[in-house]
């Protein structure tokens, strides 16, 4: 079974196996209590970060603490942590610019140390979930994805359903994400869980449907409504912009 808990833009999966669970990204910081509340008694047993972008592991470390379980992550994304804009990144279109700017300005998240660092082909039986980690570099150089044994696949922000494309707004290596984004595509995936937006489901009855529920009363849709506006005001932009880093 698959939970998707939603904290503005930011989607949150819980994959449960026959007895426990991994949770697979966290959100914003100030969501931290509200995360907490609705998965404390769902017996998970890892927190799985698919990349190291502040929106994904802002609470990362209290979410550990609290429920008392192991953090992992991909090892090239682990200097994020300390340094969220250690690595340039590039944007293609307004609104990639527009994200951009803003990841520009976030700030360091209360440090944590990940206690394993993934890698591709991974398995995860030990924590309960019969899948296996799926590197997905492009958007950040550790970006990982799951990959079950029920064809569902977990991206992370290796695809973004935001508006009218699914290729994520900004990267760190565009010939690398391209090529993630097409692996994701032409995989045999019936369900396909992304970082922001909803799941997209390739099969007419999904053996699975996730429980998805909005957290503050902000649903996906009024955030990309609310970006889609202010995407109207930009007149035009480069081909590829580059987000300049703020070592």
């Amino acid at each position: 079974m698959v939970e998707c808990f939603t904290f503005g833009i930011n989607n949150c999966y819980i994959l449960h196996g026959e007895k426990y669970a991994i949770l697979i990204d966290t959100c914003p910081q100030q969501y931290s209590n509200a995360l907490l509340n609705v998965i404390k008694n769902k017996n998970i047993s890892l927190l799985l970060l698919t990349h190291g972008h502040t929106d994904h592991i802002g609470c990362a470390g209290y979410i550990a603490k609290r429920l008392s379980i192991p953090i992992a992550m991909a090892q090239e994304d682990h200097i994020l942590i300390e340094r969220p804009n250690a690595r340039p990144l590039f944007a293609s279109t307004p609104l990639g610019f527009l994200i951009c700017q803003g990841i520009k300005k976030q700030k360091t998240v209360p440090f944590f140390q990940p206690d394993i660092f993934l890698t591709h082909g991974q398995r995860l039986e030990e924590f309960g979930i019969q899948g296996r980690i799926f590197a997905l570099p492009g958007h950040t150089a550790g970006s990982v994805g799951v990959w079950t044994a029920r064809k569902e696949f977990f991206v992370g922000d290796a695809m973004m359903h935001i508006g009218f494309s699914l290729k994520p707004r900004l990267y760190e290596n565009k010939s690398n994400m391209e090529q993630s984004f097409r692996n994701i595509w032409q995989s045999d995936a019936t369900a396909i869980y992304m970082g922001h937006g909803t799941p997209v489901f390739r099969q007419a009855r999904p053996i699975f449907k996730p429980n998805i529920v909005t957290i503050k009363n902000t649903t996906y849709l009024d955030c990309c409504k609310d970006m889609q506006s202010i995407t109207k005001k930009i007149k035009h932009t480069k081909e590829e912009a580059h987000c300049e880093s703020t070592k």
